[in-house]
């Protein structure tokens, strides 16, 4: 799923002070396979998000935080939204180059920020995002 949001100039403060909470909250519901934000220029927010199955969604939906604070907050805080739902066919392996010995490890699933763990030559721990 693929959320995004444009936001007020006071809307974007006021997220931001629950921008930690969204993601560990959407983190947090069975079935979420990974959940992302992405900040662009202009007060653009994009969530991308992973799901196991429509059921998980529709825990996401019923989520106390989402619906008491994150929907009513939005249509306060943006000036813009949209939502799109889409089915994973094909995933590809993602690549994550090493900084001790420069080899790329390719890693499953590819959607997952959190693989490959660790360097195929070397073995060294292949860092993930810190909001991963």
């Amino acid at each position: 799923m693929v959320a995004e949001f444009v936001f007020t100039p006071e809307g974007e403060v006021e997220f931001l002070r629950h921008r930690q909470r969204t993601l560990d909250e959407t983190r947090g519901v069975d079935g979420c396979l990974q959940a992302v934000l992405w900040i662009r220029p202009g007060r653009r927010y994009q969530f991308s998000t992973l799901w196991r199955d429509a059921d998980a969604v529709t825990r996401w939906v019923g989520n106390e935080f989402h619906r008491d604070v994150l929907m009513p907050g939005f249509r306060k805080w943006c000036t813009e939204g949209c939502f799109g739902e889409y089915a994973l066919e094909k995933d590809h392996e993602r690549a994550r180059k090493c900084a001790s010995c420069g080899r790329w490890t390719q890693g499953r699933p590819g959607w997952n920020e959190r693989r490959p763990a660790s360097c195929k030559r070397c073995d060294a721990p292949l860092e993930p995002p810190s909001d991963a």
